[in-house]
């Protein structure tokens, strides 16, 4: 905190709220003079102003307690702030987060027991939560219980930690631990009450030992990453993963068996449920399901037998580090113990296993691009250069080397870890204090940008309001401070990270010609250029000297870092060579040269481009290959990571997979406009995996264009999810005047999107149709549906810092431009049987249904097979289209 000289009596000025770093005075002094009204004067501790004076945000102190004055007993406050033990407390949690004072003001009960319980200045002992769980498991009747249940004690104990921890009071093992025990509690009781729940419906899981010996089968969570470490974060995902004894035995005591393996699945699905779901309470933890064996494909459950036959055929170097964390945290902790001893010699190899770090260093640079994505990843303190990810990578990397020989270093700490490389003389005593200093420095400054709002990011925030309150809240006078002390931090991580893992980089790039290599000396580039630019195949020559000018000196304006500088002298001439071979090397080295005016002195991406030939190939040979795919990285350095991914990227992927990596690129959206940014993002991305693997010669004709318009459909199906809830919101569900249920809706796909046949360039044909008659409430349906198309015309078409998603065309409506933008299924047949022309009645050829409800949409598709096959062709029909073709040929 910040300490400073008590305020005096008098009243309180701009001028001295400015002094304790009050950013808007007239706020504050509006704040202030209601508060001095309304709070207790009584007690001579309490001081508003000094105690925002040691606040990280006295801004965010004044508002925060003008909340709780509004929303808790006055009776409570008083007894509260009459404890000068609590005082720091308090002062800490109102200056350092907008959430959890948000939290408390909505439930006087927490504030009880933190302030007036002692709640917060104690810690419950290791199994007091998963006590507390575990009876609210058997005390719920209901699912809905059981969750507000775990809820309300997430909100409390989170509260209690950040309090602690905001203050100083609680050491970073102390946070991190208790998190975790609270997350491992919610696990137990959310087993228990699932088991209770499931023995009831699908019977009793029975295991059938090889002698016929029948007992009740085993389960456990096992807690990976942070959670197994005992290493939680404010906003940690829970990485976790199911196990199960055996597939021998079955379910008995209800009406149907089920095997072991469907009610284990079952188990977890409501485990998972219990947990993450989003209620009107908010979430206990998310889950990530994503370390099981086989990942996403892979099962939900798994038993025992064939986790293990899966990590010894096909495990991979990622999985064995991240077994090392791995822990029983819920369920049968016997069986999570079981599981860990059979791994042991998949994780740690009888040998030296130097091999890893190559590996393991692949993994980073994976996460580097990552990061890199954020545009922001020299400032992302978990997985940026010198960040929390190096220093857990570099104590794992010594773990899959040493581990088979040393039994001391199979332990799930990071800093235990690195204690025990010190004592056994692998690390200096310098560098792992350095370490230690720099992750206790790294992860205390993690939860304190994450305790602020409760929002999972690991990145330093930009305003300057934020940098200040988190100086103040790391105890540091101001940003320049903390950016001082997180790049010295960083340094030295990297430093010790690079010393490991420097040796695993590639060689320098051989065979480069001499005309490559001229070009990059100093003093005659200049004067031989032109000669050696023309035998290399440029044909603009002044161009390419302007353009050769960046790829050897960085972008012109930007004074890009040494170590920047150091990467690209080892790159360049590898580019400018790949350059000379692709097929258009003028139009590869001017998109070279604005890509690295894009990423301007994002170290980052120096770095991984030297750490990464493979991307520089890949790079090059879309830069001279297509200016329509080298458009969407120039417009968004970021995807560049798409090129690390390529060789994994699926070739072809399922509208399901689409779906799911929409929702998943959708996740983190706090608002309308981050949505739409995401769905144009998310399509430029997809449609430069596709564009890689067609260009490369990975996709036929046919597999590219079904891409684009499966792509297509799935960013119209989410569009039309954001139209309706956004029209539902203002004017409510639109109903049938005949059935009084609701109205369905769907909107069609025509011309190529119909026939699944899009290009890069093409836009969207659609119609857009409504089961009926009927109303919301406030509109008639035609009405409320005509907003919805409009909607989802405008979030489509609206061209955001992103772009636009696609161009959409409803010229194939009933009457063309002059008709309706949307048409009732009573509407639409009537204009196809009686006033159609036969040109309508060949574009419904290739009509669809690509969105909306399936139901409906599958019907409409029957009506137009009717219009199309159920009548005979006019006299005239050759004519007519022959005189049409001729006509679009025109």
């Amino acid at each position: 905190m910040n300490p400073v000289p008590r305020a005096g009596k008098s009243a309180p000025t701009a001028d001295r709220l400015r002094e304790i770093g009050v950013r808007d005075t007239a706020r504050a002094l509006s704040l202030l003079s209601d508060l001095l009204q309304r709070l207790p004067r009584k007690h001579a501790g309490w001081d508003p102003i000094y105690r925002a004076a040691a606040a990280p945000d006295p801004d965010l102190f004044f508002l925060n307690l003008s909340r709780w004055v509004d929303s808790l007993p006055g009776a409570l406050l008083t007894r509260a702030f009459a404890r000068d033990d609590l005082l720091p407390l308090i002062g800490a949690l109102l200056g350092g987060s907008e959430f959890i004072p948000e939290q408390i003001a909505r439930r006087p009960e927490i504030f009880e027991f933190l302030f007036l319980g002692d709640g917060v200045l104690r810690r419950p002992g290791p199994e007091a939560l998963a006590r507390e769980a575990v009876a609210a498991a058997d005390r719920c009747v209901t699912e809905e219980e059981m969750k507000a249940d775990l809820r309300r004690m997430k909100h409390r104990e989170v509260a209690r930690i950040a309090a602690r921890d905001l203050s100083g009071v609680a050491p970073l093992p102390e946070v991190t631990e208790d998190l975790s025990r609270l997350a491992s509690a919610a696990l137990e009781g959310a087993v228990r009450f699932s088991r209770r729940a499931l023995d009831a419906r699908l019977g009793v899981p029975v295991a059938i030992d090889s002698d016929g010996t029948r007992r009740p089968a085993r389960f456990v969570v096992m807690g990976m990453g942070k959670l197994g470490a005992l290493e939680l974060n404010f906003s940690s995902d829970i990485d976790i993963v199911y196990l199960y004894e055996t597939d021998q035995g079955e379910t008995e005591g209800a009406a149907r068996s089920v095997s072991l393996h469907e009610y284990f699945v079952r188990l977890g699905e409501a485990v998972t449920r219990i947990v993450s779901e989003a209620t009107e309470d908010g979430f206990v933890f998310r889950v990530d399901l994503r370390l099981r064996p086989e990942g996403t494909r892979g099962e939900l459950a798994n038993s025992l037998r064939s986790a293990e036959i899966y990590y010894e055929s096909w495990g991979q170097t990622w999985e064995r580090a991240a077994l090392i964390k791995a822990f029983p945290v819920a369920g049968d902790l016997s069986l999570g113990e079981e599981f860990l001893r059979s791994i042991v010699p998949f994780v740690y190899r009888r040998y030296l296993d130097f091999t890893a770090i190559e590996e393991i260093k692949g993994m980073k640079d994976r996460i580097n691009l990552a990061a890199a994505r954020s545009l922001r990843s020299d400032r992302d303190v978990k997985l940026g250069l010198g960040g929390i990810r190096e220093i857990e990578f570099f104590a794992q990397a010594h773990q899959l080397i040493y581990g088979g020989k040393e039994p001391t270093l199979r332990r799930r700490g990071t800093v235990e870890t690195i204690s025990d490389l010190s004592r056994m003389g692998i690390v200096t005593e310098e560098e792992r204090d350095r370490l230690a200093a720099a992750y206790d420095f790294l992860r205390r400054l993690e939860h304190r940008i994450q305790a602020h709002r409760e929002r999972q990011t690991h990145v330093l925030p930009q305003r300057e309001e934020d940098l200040s309150r988190l100086a103040r809240a790391m105890g540091l006078a101001d940003p320049p401070a903390l950016v001082s002390a997180l790049d010295g931090h960083a340094a030295a991580v990297h430093g010790i990270y690079d010393r490991l893992f420097g040796g695993a980089r590639r060689e320098e790039s051989v065979g480069i010609p001499g005309e490559v290599q001229a070009l990059f000396l100093h003093g005659r580039a200049a004067e031989d250029a032109p000669s050696l630019l023309a035998r290399l195949g440029f044909r603009d020559i002044e161009a390419a000297q302007r353009n050769l000018e960046v790829l050897r000196n960085g972008p012109p304006h930007v004074r890009i870092p040494q170590r920047a500088h150091h990467y690209l002298d080892k790159i360049g001439p590898e580019i400018l060579h790949r350059v000379a071979k692709s097929p258009n090397p003028d139009l590869a080295l001017g998109h070279v040269e604005r890509f690295l005016t894009a990423i301007g002195a994002r170290t980052m991406y120096y770095a991984l481009l030297y750490e990464k030939p493979k991307v520089i190939e890949a790079l090059v040979r879309l830069f001279g290959s297509s200016r329509f795919l080298s458009g969407f990285l120039l417009r968004h350095p970021e995807l560049l990571d798409t090129f690390l991914r390529n060789d994994l990227s699926a070739l072809v992927k399922s509208k399901s997979d689409l779906r799911s990596g929409l929702g998943e690129a959708l996740t983190g959206c706090d608002d309308y406009e981050q949505e739409l940014d995401e769905l144009r993002r998310f399509k430029n991305l997809e449609t430069l995996r596709i564009g890689i693997h067609d260009m490369t010669g990975n996709l036929s004709l046919e597999e590219g264009m079904f891409q684009l318009s499966a792509l297509a459909e799935v960013l119209l199906s989410h569009a039309l999810l954001l139209a309706l809830r956004e029209v539902r919101r203002r004017f409510g569900v639109a109903t049938e005047a005949a059935t009084g249920a609701a109205a369905f809706f769907c909107v069609l796909g025509m011309g190529k999107l119909g026939s699944e046949e899009l290009s890069y360039h093409s836009d969207l044909d659609i119609l857009f149709l409504y089961s009926g008659p009927g109303e919301s409430g406030k509109l008639s349906n035609h009405e409320y549906f005509a907003k919805v198309a409009q909607r989802l015309i405008s979030i489509l078409t609206t061209s955001t810092r992103e772009g636009i998603v696609y161009r959409l065309d409803t010229r194939l409506r009933p009457s063309g431009n002059a008709g309706p933008l949307v048409s009732s299924l009573e509407a639409f047949e009537r204009y196809h049987d009686e006033s159609a022309h036969l040109w309508e009645r060949q574009a419904l050829l290739k009509c669809r249904f690509v969105a909306g409800d399936r139901r409906f949409g599958k019907r409409v598709e029957e009506k137009i097979r009717g219009f199309i096959y159920d009548r005979p062709l006019p006299p005239n029909a050759a004519e007519e289209i022959h005189r049409l073709r001729m006509r679009m040929e025109q």
